[in-house]
């Protein structure tokens, strides 16, 4: 009667280990989540052109193992963004978040201190989610004058040092002055140039990165 039920017990274990190894190996990955404007959102491109897409590439020619989740819509203001940011976390739950808007507060000359505080709140509710966060700076025509742009830009060092949180500085570094790399509206980069906003943004997001090597 013991020899028999201990037979069971040792059939049962194995079949239950047996069913659990795949429940183990289909653990989801961490997420990267893109919440940006046009500058994120593939404008005037085929998405397979756009940067977020080349970063999914790069993950994997790198050995790194994060599914990347773009949710920038273009024309996204900070305002706009803050409004829609509690659901999309709660939605993907990211462990990394690339924030990357203002471009369009800066466009419409809107208040530079309703635009620091939407991304100083969206900082705040990513980091409360245990997310990294990876801000994304931006400079802007002249438009406004120089006290705005220079203010404009400042910005994003401020919010940097005050939540001590990753900067990009400038996402378009060696792209906006250069026609070429430029779409005709000469705001947005062409497919030539989104490569180029990768390089400037993966030194500083590989450092967040967990090597899964």
């Amino acid at each position: 009667m013991c020899f028999r039920f201990l037979l069971k017990l040792i059939v049962s274990l194995a079949i239950f280990s047996f069913v659990a190894l795949p429940v183990t190996a289909m653990a989801e990955n961490p997420k990267i989540l893109i919440y940006g404007d046009s500058l994120s959102a593939s404008y005037g491109l085929a998405q397979q052109q756009g940067w977020p897409i080349l970063l999914k590439y790069r993950l994997a020619a790198s050995h790194y193992q994060y599914d990347v989740i773009n949710a920038s819509i273009s024309g996204e203001t900070t305002s706009g963004g803050l409004s829609r940011f509690s659901n999309t976390l709660a939605k993907f739950k990211p462990a990394i978040i690339i924030l990357e808007l203002g471009a369009n507060d800066g466009l419409r000359g809107l208040p530079l201190k309703e635009m620091a505080q939407n991304l100083s709140s969206m900082i705040t509710l990513g980091k409360s989610s245990k997310a990294k966060i990876l801000l994304i700076g931006m400079k802007i025509p002249p438009n406004y004058g120089p006290k705005y742009t220079t203010s404009f830009s400042l910005t994003y060092h401020q919010l940097s040092k005050q939540h001590k949180v990753t900067l990009v500085p400038f996402m378009l570094k060696n792209i906006a002055a250069k026609p070429k790399l430029m779409q005709d509206d000469g705001l947005h980069p062409n497919a030539l140039g989104q490569p180029l906003i990768l390089d400037n943004i993966w030194p500083k997001l590989q450092l967040m990165l967990k090597d899964s090597k």
